[in-house]
């Protein structure tokens, strides 16, 4: 069986490693992206993940922007769930724009990392591992 895999984005490097380590440890295969745009680039470089981990607030690009992006890719890409990692206060119209494009909404506060691997445990909860490809 290969490892799930999860696209985290977020531009706190510190966070970003730490959120790596842990999904590491549970078995998760991990890749990191500083930004909106090399998020991007690691699902054109590497294939569609099984989730994507992404923080709203970027200097680059938001992730608003990014979500936006994957509304105009292709199915493999657009089926994505997202999990929203974010320490912003969430207005309405945000809101009403992330609910359909997002699994969950995880804030960055106390027992974030917990949260956060709870939410990608659970997605995936009742979903069987895809078989690793034949060589």
């Amino acid at each position: 069986m290969s490892k799930r895999k999860v696209l985290v984005i977020d531009d706190e490097y510190t966070l970003l490693r730490l959120v790596q380590m842990l999904l590491s440890r549970k078995g998760y295969e991990v890749t990191v992206a500083l930004s909106s745009p090399d998020g991007r680039n690691m699902l054109a470089k590497n294939g569609p993940v099984d989730v994507i981990v992404l923080d709203l607030m970027m200097p680059k690009e938001s992730g608003f922007a990014f979500l936006e992006w994957k509304d105009a890719q292709p199915e493999e890409i657009k089926r994505i769930p997202v999990i929203i990692d974010t320490a912003k206060n969430i207005k309405d119209e945000e809101l009403a724009f992330l609910q359909p494009r997002c699994a969950q909404i995880v804030m960055k506060e106390m027992n974030f990392t917990e949260n956060l691997t709870a939410q990608i445990d659970a997605l995936f909860k009742d979903k069987p591992e895809t078989p690793a490809p034949a060589l």
